[in-house]
């Protein structure tokens, strides 16, 4: 009795404890998502509602390609080359066309960012 109430207990601690992992990973995704979403607002200058969309993509396509990341039997490469297609085509639904080509240069590091000091 006890070793069936002791195995009950602790399979409660565990399904406890793995139903935490995804939301503090989500937590993670969608912080990196709305810091990189913020930088770039500032560099481009798009508005705040162009700002919450481009969130909101770049955390589902965060969160997909974890997803991508941790599946045993997919084809990761390809399920990823898919998020990335999907990706593109809803940045360029949201943001018109020069400020798609500069969020996608500053994104995949064809334009260097240099820190501006203040102290010139």
């Amino acid at each position: 009795m006890k070793k069936s109430l002791l195995f009950v207990v602790f399979s409660g601690v565990i399904t406890m404890l793995s139903a935490q992992q995804p939301s503090i990973i989500e937590a993670v995704l969608e912080n990196s998502a709305k810091e990189k979403v913020s930088i770039l607002q500032e560099l481009i200058g798009f508005d705040d509602e162009k700002a919450e969309q481009l969130r909101m993509i770049e955390t589902e396509f965060l969160l997909d390609v974890n997803k991508a990341e941790h599946c045993f039997l997919c084809s990761k490469r390809k399920r990823i080359e898919k998020l990335k297609e999907k990706r593109v085509t809803q940045l360029q639904g949201v943001l018109d066309r020069d400020q798609y080509i500069k969020y996608d240069a500053i994104d995949n590091d064809r334009i260097k960012l240099v820190p501006v000091r203040s102290d010139r």
